[in-house]
């Protein structure tokens, strides 16, 4: 991807906001982030594209401004999640630091059965699927999905499949 200020793009940063990767290499710059880290945005990541980012030592770095987004970092290894709505001065800190955590705080934490529902919807599975795989009643999975739309703060199921469709996290079946 070209970016069009004449800064030299990054391969270590997966995103598909163009502003977020220029403001990234701008305040940071291109170089510093190849030689020590791999930069993920979480909002605006595909399931897919996971695997695009080079196995490294490098320290992997997400940022987030969902719950939802948040949720994501699950798929990596080792990363620091930091807020999207960072200042600058936090940001800058973090970097600056050695062993800083990252600053993204969740809303609700979700019980383990919320978070293999939540993988399982990643992918694509239908209800019925999800409950044959946990071995549980197909009223049991929509009162999981029930408590995973109250604590990613959807109204209903509509929002709740647009939140999918939106962080692109439902893969083609």
């Amino acid at each position: 991807m070209e970016l069009k200020s004449g800064i030299k793009p990054s391969r270590n940063v997966l995103s598909h906001d163009q502003y977020f990767i220029l403001g990234l290499l701008e305040l940071l710059g291109t170089d510093f982030i190849e030689a020590f880290y791999q930069v993920v945005d979480l909002d605006f990541n595909d399931i897919n594209e996971c695997k695009d980012l080079p196995a490294s030592r490098k320290k992997t770095v997400a940022f987030a401004s969902s719950d939802l987004a948040y949720y994501n970092s699950e798929l990596y290894k080792e990363v620091a999640v930091l807020d999207k709505g960072s200042s600058l001065k936090e940001i800058i800190s973090f970097f600056a630091s050695e062993n800083t955590p990252g600053n993204y705080h969740i809303k609700f934490n979700l019980t383990h059965r919320e978070k293999q529902m939540l993988n399982m919807l990643r992918k694509g599975e239908s209800n019925k699927e999800i409950a044959l795989k946990l071995g549980v009643k197909l009223k049991t999975i929509y009162s999981h999905r029930r408590n995973l739309m109250m604590k990613l703060g959807c109204e209903n199921r509509i929002m709740f499949h647009k939140l999918f469709l939106k962080n692109r996290l439902i893969t083609s079946e």
